[in-house]
């Protein structure tokens, strides 16, 4: 596996772990590769049914390594960004299974991104989302407007991106940019246990709802009616659906495969 990225995998959970701390996982061409070579092994492994993700040190990623910029042209880095980070971002909200940011330190620019296009959060106080671009004269990008306006609205998304200030972890909780907020100690341990409770539950089901969500985003009530209908069938072939059927009929508790 690429250094860059780190992936453990222990019963039925995956911990994804950037690992440049040195550069606060400022993100490069190898952390890049890292984490779509890690999504990779996590879509092939029907065994893995959650994802932790997080990074190494003290911060969860400052963005894009600045050290690289300036080697090449604005129209180079636009291709870079369409070619790159776009793909990335699709692994993100197509992984059929539930992804925990682990948010520990700041998420800068596209770390930003990366950290609202996990399903889940789980910040401290210590935690903070930075709209850093306008830092630096730079509009967002890596689908980081996206993210954020639709977690927070228009307004308040344009005077987040503007301000260019931290937004806290008490302040992401309020505003529903993080789901969990805990002690910087506990946010890995808090986000394993979160991710081992949803890996027992139907893993089939979870992806159905989670692409029912995203499509929503974007569509109106009835094209999501239909395109919730298509996706069903997925649910109706799986075990677990019968499981469940039969663990309700039964009054008992479903024991889930994922499968």
């Amino acid at each position: 596996m690429n250094k860059a990225v780190l992936i453990e995998i222990k019963d039925s959970i995956a911990v994804i772990t950037l690992n440049r701390p040195e550069r606060y996982n400022a993100v490069n061409q190898d952390l890049i590769d890292g984490i779509n070579d890690s999504f990779t092994i996590v879509e092939n492994d029907d065994n893995i049914r959650a994802v932790v993700f997080t990074g190494n040190g003290k911060g969860f990623c400052a963005g894009a390594d600045m050290s690289t910029f300036g080697l090449i042209t604005p129209e180079e880095s636009r291709d870079y960004i369409i070619d790159k980070y776009k793909p990335l971002m699709k692994r993100f909200l197509e992984l059929k299974k539930p992804i925990i940011g682990a948010v520990n330190g700041i998420a800068a620019g596209v770390g930003a991104a990366f950290a609202l296009a996990c399903d889940f959060r789980v910040m401290s106080n210590e935690s903070a989302i930075l709209y850093a671009f306008i830092n630096i004269g730079l509009g967002p990008d890596g689908g980081a407007s996206w993210l954020l306006s639709r977690q927070v609205g228009y307004s308040k998304a344009l005077e987040i991106a503007t301000d260019g200030k931290k937004i806290n972890g008490e302040e992401c909780l309020k505003l529903g940019l993080t789901n969990k907020l805990v002690d910087q100690s506990e946010i890995l341990n808090v986000a394993k246990d979160w991710a081992n409770d949803l890996s027992k539950k139907a893993t089939v089901a979870i992806g159905i709802t989670k692409q029912d969500m995203i499509f929503s985003l974007d569509n109106n009530l009835y094209d999501t009616i239909e395109f919730e209908a298509k996706e069903q069938v997925s649910a109706f072939y799986s075990h677990d659906l019968k499981e469940g059927v039969s663990a309700f009929l039964e009054k008992r508790k479903a024991k889930f495969t994922g499968k």
